[in-house]
């Protein structure tokens, strides 16, 4: 469930390098949301801000991808469904450079 937010993309001839993730930490009896929003580093130094929600704390920028090499992959951590207990979704992301 949830919406899809607009399309963004780093300017031609530039590549996705890294990324930040802003994450909810866990809220005990309340919902949990998890990962709520995300940033996108350009090789060319443009930033791509998220349009996503609110909550929580941004984490640290990853590694950036090798000079050259630009993210053409990634892998998602995502919690299965809990049943009759709170379920996040979205609770990690890494990318994968390549040429």
């Amino acid at each position: 469930w949830g919406e899809w937010r607009s399309a963004r993309g780093c300017p031609r001839s530039s590549r996705v390098v890294a990324f930040r993730l802003r994450v909810e930490a866990p809220r005990g009896l309340r919902d949990d949301t998890a990962a709520n929003d995300a940033d996108m580093a350009c090789s060319d130094g443009t930033v791509l801000r998220g349009d996503g929600a609110a909550g929580g704390e941004w984490g640290e920028w990853s590694d950036s991808c090798p000079p050259a090499l630009g993210v053409c992959g990634l892998r998602t951590r995502v919690e299965a469904p809990q049943r009759t207990r709170d379920d996040t979704g979205l609770n990690s992301v890494q990318l994968i450079c390549c040429a």
